[in-house]
């Protein structure tokens, strides 16, 4: 998103959880459905081909972040539990510039084919990511989005952090929150907590260094 667009879906994201803060942690006391957490995320050839091509676009693309919880099988393949996966989404720029970039689409842990990026839609992108691009089943993942690095007063909030420099030497911002997929692994919270709660600090660290692992050289 441009700085003016950018803020104003942060200022919109932060009016909405603050209002459903309350009701979030009263579900908290449910239990944690799963004390899955891998030592380290598998990252595939074509999340790194998207990963490449977000940092080369950053302007125009953000990141729609899953990790798979279990194992899940979609139209295209087979995703081990602990399987992170990015796939671009278009910004307000990246839309008006209709552009034909190639996103990619995993089929196995070295192949993939190419399609368009996720354009407007309706559904949140991790959702969307997972029901129409991978066409897998979307309660069998937890969800984020990747963006360039937030400011200092985002940063407060507990949804969003920043992190630091990458394999390629760039940070990025993660933006922790989910409509509808981490609910169900988090204890009732729409964002991967950033304490013990189900292991969300553990998570948010795999994650990172999964996203690491992204901006490494391309297989």
């Amino acid at each position: 998103m441009n700085n003016v667009s950018r803020r104003a879906f942060v200022q919109g994201t932060v009016a909405t959880l603050a209002a459903l803060q309350p009701s979030m942690w009263a579900m908290a006391a449910a239990q944690c459905v799963s004390g899955f957490l891998p030592a380290r995320l598998s990252v595939d050839c074509a999340t790194r081909a998207n990963f490449q091509l977000f940092r080369q676009n950053s302007a125009s693309l953000g990141l729609a972040g899953v990790v798979s919880m279990n194992h899940v099988e979609g139209r295209f393949g087979l995703y081990e539990a602990g399987s992170l996966l990015l796939f671009p989404w278009l910004k307000p720029k990246g839309q008006a510039q209709r552009t034909a970039w190639r996103a990619c689409v995993p089929t196995s842990p070295t192949e993939y084919i190419q399609t368009g990026p996720i354009g407007g839609t309706t559904l949140p992108v991790d959702e969307y990511f997972c029901r129409m691009v991978l066409q897998a089943p979307w309660n069998l993942f937890i969800g984020f989005t990747v963006d360039v690095p937030y400011t200092a007063g985002e940063t407060r909030l507990a949804w969003f952090s920043n992190t630091d420099k990458l394999a390629d030497g760039k940070a990025v911002g993660i933006d922790w929150t989910s409509a509808n997929l981490n609910e169900a692994w988090f204890a009732g919270s729409r964002w991967i907590p950033a304490d013990d709660t189900c292991s969300g600090k553990g998570w948010r660290q795999v994650i990172a260094d999964g996203l690491d692992q992204a901006s490494a050289a391309v297989c």
